[in-house]
Parts: C-alpha cells; sequence; structure tokens
C-alpha cells in the first residue's frame, strides 16, 4: 500500500473562498489520507480571529497532520507580538492539533520553520533555514535513514518560477539540499508561491565522505487551497501517494461544481545516488 499525503498550503483564514474550507474538508475525508501536511500560512495577518478560524479547520481534519508556520502567521499588525513572542499564537491555536515530525508506515517526516518576523532586506515575506535546523534535518533522516521514503516540509520554496520576481528561494537552500542528498530525502514539500509546480534537483553527494555521483531531491509545491489570493491557477491541494519506487502527484482542483476534483496524474520515479 502507498503512503498518502494530502499537501494542503496557503489557507490563509479568514481570506478564503467561500464553500472552499468545507469542500476541502470533505475532498479529504473522503481520500482517507495516512497524513495531512500543512505547509504553512494558515492565517492572513496572523489575527487572534484568523486563529480561531484556522484552529476550528484544523480541529476538524481525521488524521495526523504534520505542520509549519508560514510568514503570514506571524502577526503583521501587533508589533510588539511581532518582534518578541511571534509564534505565540501559532503555538495556542495550531501547535496542539499538528506535529513537526512522523514517523508512520515506513515514512519519516520532518516540518522546519522557515518564517521570520524581520529581515535584512525591506520585504520580510522572505523565509530561511538556520544553521541548527539543518543540523535538525542531518540528525533526524539519520537516525531514519531505513525509513522507505524521507520527507521534508517547509514553507518557503527552494526554486522560484521566472515570472515570479517578487519572491526568493528560501535562504541557506543550497546547505539543506545537501544535507537531503546526503541522506537520501526524495521529497520536499512547500507553498507560499500559490502555485503548484513539481521540479528537482540532482544534488552532487560528497566524495570525501565516498559518495560519488548524484540524488535526486523532488522539489513540489503546492498551490492555495482556499485563499482568494490565486496567482494564475486556481484553488488546489496536492493529493501524493509514495511507494513502489516513485512519487504519485494529482493536484486536486476546486472546480465550478464547488468540490475538488483530480486532475492528471505526474509519476516521479525516486532516483537513487547514481555514479
Amino acid at each position: 500500500m502507498p503512503f498518502r499525503v494530502a499537501h494542503i498550503s496557503d489557507l490563509h483564514f479568514d481570506r478564503v473562498v467561500e464553500g472552499a474550507s468545507d469542500s476541502l474538508l470533505d475532498s479529504i475525508g473522503a481520500r482517507e489520507p495516512d497524513a495531512v501536511v500543512l505547509s504553512g500560512d494558515f492565517t492572513m495577518a496572523g489575527t487572534p480571529d484568523e486563529y480561531r478560524s484556522a484552529e476550528a479547520f484544523v480541529r476538524r481534519i481525521g488524521a495526523p497532520i504534520v505542520a509549519t508556520p508560514g510568514n503570514h502567521d506571524i502577526p503583521a499588525y501587533a508589533l510588539f507580538e511581532r518582534f518578541f513572542r511571534p509564534l505565540r499564537r501559532y503555538r495556542r491555536h495550531i501547535e496542539p492539533w499538528t506535529l513537526d515530525r512522523l514517523v508512520l508506515n515506513g515514512c519519516a517526516m520532518l516540518s522546519l520553520n522557515t518564517a521570520r518576523p524581520w529581515d535584512l532586506s525591506w520585504n520580510w515575506s522572505h523565509g530561511r533555514f538556520s544553521h541548527k535546523q539543518i543540523d535538525e534535518a542531518d540528525a533526524f533522516f539519520a537516525e531514519h535513514s531505513s525509513a522507505d521514503a524521507r520527507v521534508l516540509v517547509a514553507h518557503h520554496p527552494f526554486y522560484v518560477p521566472e515570472d515570479l520576481p517578487g519572491f526568493r528561494t528560501v535562504g541557506n537552500g543550497e546547505r539543506m539540499l545537501a544535507v537531503l542528498a546526503r541522506r537520501r530525502v526524495s521529497l520536499v514539500l512547500t507553498g507560499h508561491l500559490h502555485r503548484q509546480d513539481a521540479s528537482h534537483r540532482d544534488m552532487p553527494l560528497d566524495e570525501a565522505f565516498d559518495e560519488p555521483g548524484a540524488h535526486r531531491v523532488y522539489l513540489v509545491q503546492a498551490s492555495t487551497a482556499t485563499s482568494e489570493r490565486q496567482r494564475d491557477q486556481p484553488n488546489a491541494y496536492n493529493w501524493i501517494e509514495i511507494g513502489s519506487g516513485r512519487v504519485a502527484l494529482t493536484p486536486m482542483v476546486l472546480g465550478e461544481s464547488g468540490r475538488f476534483e483530480p486532475e492528471a496524474t505526474e509519476s516521479l520515479p525516486v532516483f537513487e545516488a547514481s555514479k
């Protein structure tokens, strides 16, 4: 049996398409995933009311949830909260119902928070991995090296299409990718761009560890599942099945019927080290 994942991102309560959150829950419930991934931006501005709506949604999901905050989950207007307690509301409303790591049915999943309350640039929406988080990923995936599948979850992307010039890739992403390759992690799930996309990187392995060759890491983006702020794509989430040496990726798109319907499935062969 493949390991089945519903990959959801950028809900953005309370700026949601009417009826979309209920349709999303109906779709997830009907498909019965082994796990749900929520890759950030539960809210629009991190307000208490938005967090209460997001919590009510999360509590209705009937599967283990692996989650991470996004940049919109840090309060935008409550400046004391933003700078001194940026994740207090997230920890109160979301963390009690979610996990930052899950090892289940041969799949090892780790989520890491890339959202930051401020940045050296004027655009504070950008994200990055800390050196501590890179070490954490290295240790986690080393511990679970026998897992059939290893998955990293983050909010900010490792790849940005050329037609989205206002965005940039996650900070320290190359260092993280090198660790993921060494630990044979084949799948990364992210959000932020409100675009569904699947790409890959063939990362060179470290000859110092007697590991010549390359390892393929798939970089899978989810569109916004429920937000009014679509970016040239309809609301959607990713249905992912991992097993039998491949990742099967099916976009589930919100149609005119008000239901999430499957589009064509893309098969991503798991690419182990090559010499």
